[in-house]
């Protein structure tokens, strides 16, 4: 008896799988032949499933029942609930970038092949921790792995100190190491991206974020924001809070960074469309504080009070160049209109000395995208090739242009309360605090930051 019953339950789990396969509607000839039951068998557990709801039986043909189709709206329910959940957890949706016509999407990667069933271990090659921006990014990435809870087993950070043998060698640690894939934000250098290439050719995914690599390297996806825009608003509002006329300063920042290089192409072109504006060359900073000081001390002795603007692509830089123009003895009101945002510390000098300030914010908040995208392809979905992440322009208050205007205001994004190297529009919420961050995520100890354990190491 024990075992007719255990065969009845096997052959109705087999009836309702083998439905469900076929779509949930089949013909019971093709029920017979996909379970193998005997016709008889089969009609008697059809009945019975029938009967509590689970199955349909109508002229030969059987489909799912009413409690079936209740338990996977349930389950989409529940889905749903997982996906607007981790939703809440991101500072903004992404956009996808469209192609040259402006209306095809972009080209879309395919699930990664790994066993879903496992949790993932994810490895972060990052660029370097040498300016605050970079350690925001890397806690942007390791707050996604804690908020992603049990399905990460594990996440590995490396940083390559901006030598590409370096990164190259931690990527295939990484890769020896057993990680399921791969976030790569890449130092330029052709070893970095022969090591990419290495990785997804073993069919390892890796996902690029921040930095790209050469165009025909294969990679997963790439998390980014736009850097010709950056460049672009910022000389577009200078130029015309300028009135079109005077000498700019330009001082950009990493020259073996293609987003620094894309910032200053970008500004150069809508420099051009004035013929009143005269860009110097003050060389680049490195997205470095002190670098920034020096170049821009450089320049005022050089040109004094002919210097009519101060292009920076970034605050990391910007706040050195504030600096210089305090340390020679500009009294609030008399510092230049300048750009260049991200760092807390440059608000709030432009703020308390009167300088006419224009920022588009570099989110370090795209690691957190960069996560979620490459737990997608690992948990088997298609993810896009290339993902931007939104930016915001901050200006001081009442230095709106024609063709300018803030998404807020320099007074209202500042922290006042908080370390001037803190990095804005990192989307970790309004406590954080890149000089108390701890955060809890497996392969981590006591709670604390990779970047707290590496400069121990040192």
């Amino acid at each position: 008896m024990g075992d007719e019953r255990g065969n009845g339950v096997d052959g109705a789990i087999g009836l309702l799988l083998a439905l469900g396969a076929a779509g949930g509607t089949a013909r019971v000839a093709a029920m017979q032949a996909a379970t193998g039951l005997p016709r008889a068998s089969l009609f008697r557990i059809a009945r019975t499933l029938a009967a509590e709801g689970l199955l349909e039986l109508s002229r030969g043909e059987m489909r799912m029942g009413a409690a079936c189709r209740a338990l996977l709206r349930a389950h989409a329910a529940r889905m749903r609930a997982e996906d607007a959940a981790r939703m809440q957890r991101m500072p903004a949706l992404p956009r996808p970038v469209l192609g040259p016509d402006g209306t095809t999407p972009i080209a879309l990667s395919r699930p990664a092949l790994r066993r879903v069933t496992r949790r993932v271990r994810i490895g972060f090659a990052n660029a370097s921790l040498d300016n605050p921006w970079r350690v925001a990014l890397m806690h942007s990435v390791e707050h996604a792995a804690a908020a992603l809870g049990e399905r990460v087993e594990r996440l590995d950070i490396r940083s390559a100190a901006q030598n590409g043998p370096r990164q190259a060698e931690d990527i295939a640690a990484l890769a020896a190491a057993g990680m399921d894939g791969l976030l790569v934000s890449a130092v330029q250098a052709p070893e970095v991206s022969e090591a990419v290439a290495d990785a997804q050719r073993r069919g390892l995914p890796v996902v690029l974020v921040d930095r790209g690599v050469r165009a025909d390297v294969p990679h997963t996806s790439f998390v980014t924001t736009s850097d010709r825009l950056i460049g672009s608003v910022t000389a577009l509002w200078l130029a015309e809070t300028l009135k079109g006329e005077g000498r700019v300063l330009m001082l950009p920042g990493h020259e073996g960074a293609a987003p620094a290089r894309e910032r200053l192409a970008s500004a150069r072109e809508v420099f051009a469309r004035f013929a009143g504006i005269t860009p110097v060359d003050g060389g680049w900073t490195g997205w470095q504080r002190e670098e920034g000081r020096r170049l821009a001390g450089e320049a005022i002795a050089t040109w004094g009070r002919d210097i009519a603007g101060v292009w920076s692509d970034s605050g990391l830089q910007g706040i050195g160049a504030l600096q210089a123009f305090v340390a020679a003895g500009y009294r609030a009101g008399e510092i230049p209109p300048h750009t260049g945002g991200d760092v807390n510390g440059a608000y709030k000098l432009a703020i308390r000395n009167k300088v006419p300030l224009a920022a588009v914010d570099y989110p370090p908040a795209m690691g957190m995208w960069a996560v979620e995208v490459l737990h997608a392809a690992l948990s088997g979905r298609w993810v896009p090739r290339h993902v931007e992440v939104p930016l915001e322009v901050t200006i001081t208050r009442g230095r709106a242009t024609r063709s300018v205007r803030p998404n807020v205001w320099a007074e209202d994004h500042v922290r006042w309360d908080l370390p001037d190297d803190l990095i804005l529009s990192t989307g970790l919420g309004p406590a954080y605090n890149p000089r108390s961050f701890r955060i809890h995520y497996p392969g981590n100890r006591y709670n604390r930051s990779a970047g707290r354990l590496m400069e121990e190491k040192l």
